[in-house]
C-alpha cells in the first residue's frame, strides 16, 4: 500500500516530464508560425519575377529588327524565314493569334528557343517574361502546329521517279542508280525513358535513345519520319513496323524505283542495299592505294557515296537542334512530336533558304535543283511488306544489283 502511494506521488510530481511537454509545444508553435510566415511571403508578398522592360513580344520584335546574325544565332534561321514560317502557320490555320497575351511570332520563338538552345521552361520563361504555365502552354501549341506542318512537307514529290537532273551528269551515279529516289537509314535520338523501361531504351553505347527511321531525297529534305522506337531496337525491326502498318503511310516509290539502304536492311523490290562481305564505307577507300579492287567494292563505294545524303541530313538536323542530343523529361508521345517538328523545320528552311549556312557546310559536293513548294505532294507508289520482301522480289533485286555491278565494273576498267 505504501509502495503504490509512492509511485502515484512520483508520477504526479515529475518536473522533467512537464518541462519536456512544454518544449515540444513550443517547437510545434514555432514551426507553425514559421510556416505561416513563409506561406504569406511566398504567395501574398512575393516579389515579381518578370521585371524586364521588354515583354516577350518586344524581345522577339527586337531580335527580328536587329542584327541578322543575332537572329540566326538565337533562332537558327534568317529573319525572312522566321517571318515566313509564322505566316504559313497562320495561313494554314495551324497556329492562331492570341491577341493581348502571346502572338504567333512569340509562340514560335518560344519553341525555337527551347529546341535550339535546349533551354528548360524556367529559363525560357525568364527570357520571354511570362509565367511558367504560359510558356509550357504556348510551347505545346506551337509544337503541335509545327508537327502538323510537317505532315504537309515531310513527303516525297509526286513526280520523283529517278535521280534528279543535277546528279545525272555525275558518272559515278548515272546511269547506274538511275531509278533511285532517295535513301533510308536510322539514327539514334536522345530520349527520356519512362520509369521501368530504361533498359529497352539503351542503345549499343548504353545511352538512352529512341531509334528513328528516316527517308530523304537528294535535295537533303526528309520525305518520311518514323519515330518512337526504343534505342535497343535494330533498324530492320523499325522498318518492318513502318512498312507493316498502313496508318504510318510509308511513301512507297513508284514501281521500278527504289531507295538506297545500308546492309542493316533486307534487300527488296524497293530497297537496294550494298554487297555484303566487301568494303563499303567511303572512308575505307580513301588513299591512292585503297581504291576499289573488285566489282563489288566499286559498287559499294559508289552506293555509299550516294547514300551519304541521309547522313548529311542527320548531321544538319542534330547540329541545328541540340535538344535531339539531350532530350528533356517529356512524355514519349511529346518526344515523337519533337522529332517530327524538328524535321519539319529542317525541311522548311531547306525549301526557302538554300543558302543556309548549316546546309552549306554539310551538303558537300551535291548541287541540287530548286523545286520547293509549301503544298505537300501526295504520297506516291504502293506496296506491302510481303510483296516487297518475298523470295521473288529479293531475287529480282539481287539480279538487278549484280547487273549494275558488272556494267559498272566494265565501264570502270575500260576507262582506267
Amino acid at each position: 500500500m505504501a509502495d503504490a502511494d509512492s509511485d502515484q506521488d512520483s508520477v504526479m510530481t515529475d518536473p522533467d516530464s512537464d518541462e519536456y511537454d512544454s518544449d515540444v509545444e513550443l517547437e510545434i508553435a514555432t514551426a507553425y508560425v514559421q510556416f505561416c510566415i513563409e506561406y504569406v511571403q511566398k504567395y501574398y508578398l512575393k516579389s515579381p519575377t518578370c521585371t524586364s522592360i521588354l515583354s516577350g513580344n518586344s524581345y522577339v520584335h527586337e531580335v527580328l529588327e536587329g542584327n541578322p546574325q543575332v537572329c540566326y544565332d538565337i533562332f537558327r534561321m534568317d529573319k525572312i524565314i522566321f517571318r515566313h514560317l509564322c505566316n504559313e502557320l497562320k495561313r494554314l490555320h495551324l497556329l492562331e493569334e492570341d491577341t493581348g497575351i502571346v502572338s504567333v511570332e512569340e509562340a514560335v520563338g518560344v519553341l525555337l528557343f527551347i529546341v535550339i538552345h535546349n533551354a528548360d521552361f524556367r529559363l525560357t520563361a525568364n527570357c520571354f517574361q511570362h509565367s511558367l504555365e504560359t510558356i509550357q502552354r504556348r510551347f505545346r501549341r506551337a509544337l503541335r502546329a509545327v508537327h502538323a506542318l510537317g505532315c504537309l512537307i515531310i513527303r516525297p514529290n509526286a513526280d520523283a521517279t529517278e535521280l534528279p537532273h543535277s546528279l545525272r551528269g555525275n558518272e559515278k551515279y548515272y546511269p547506274w542508280f538511275e531509278k533511285c529516289v532517295g535513301a533510308i537509314d536510322g539514327t539514334h535520338i536522345s530520349a527520356s525513358a519512362p520509369s521501368g523501361r530504361t533498359t529497352a531504351f539503351r542503345d549499343r553505347r548504353s545511352d538512352i535513345t529512341q531509334n528513328v527511321m528516316c527517308a530523304c531525297n537528294f535535295d537533303m529534305r526528309f520525305t518520311y519520319v518514323h519515330s518512337g522506337w526504343e534505342g535497343s531496337a535494330n533498324d530492320s525491326r523499325v522498318m518492318q513496323d513502318a512498312l507493316g502498318h498502313a496508318e504510318y503511310e510509308f511513301p512507297w516509290p513508284p514501281r521500278g524505283s527504289y531507295y538506297l539502304v545500308d546492309s542493316g536492311y533486307a534487300i527488296g523490290n524497293a530497297f537496294l542495299p550494298p554487297h555484303k562481305s566487301a568494303r563499303y564505307h567511303v572512308q575505307e577507300f580513301r588513299g591512292a592505294d585503297r581504291q576499289p579492287t573488285t566489282p563489288q567494292e566499286l559498287f559499294n563505294y559508289r552506293h555509299s557515296s550516294l547514300r551519304m545524303v541521309i547522313e548529311r541530313c542527320f548531321g544538319v538536323l542534330k547540329a541545328r537542334f541540340p535538344i535531339l542530343t539531350a532530350m528533356h523529361s517529356f512524355s514519349i508521345s511529346r518526344q515523337r512530336l519533337l522529332v517530327t517538328a524538328c524535321c519539319a523545320l529542317h525541311n522548311f528552311i531547306r525549301m526557302y533558304n538554300r543558302a543556309d549556312d548549316m546546309f552549306h557546310v554539310w551538303e558537300g559536293s551535291f548541287v541540287r535543283n530548286n523545286d520547293a513548294g509549301i503544298a505537300g505532294a501526295p504520297r506516291v507508289g504502293s506496296g506491302g511488306t510481303e510483296e516487297a520482301f518475298n523470295a521473288r522480289a529479293q531475287q529480282a533485286m539481287s539480279e538487278y544489283r549484280d547487273a549494275i555491278t558488272a556494267a559498272m565494273w566494265a565501264d570502270y576498267t575500260g576507262n582506267t
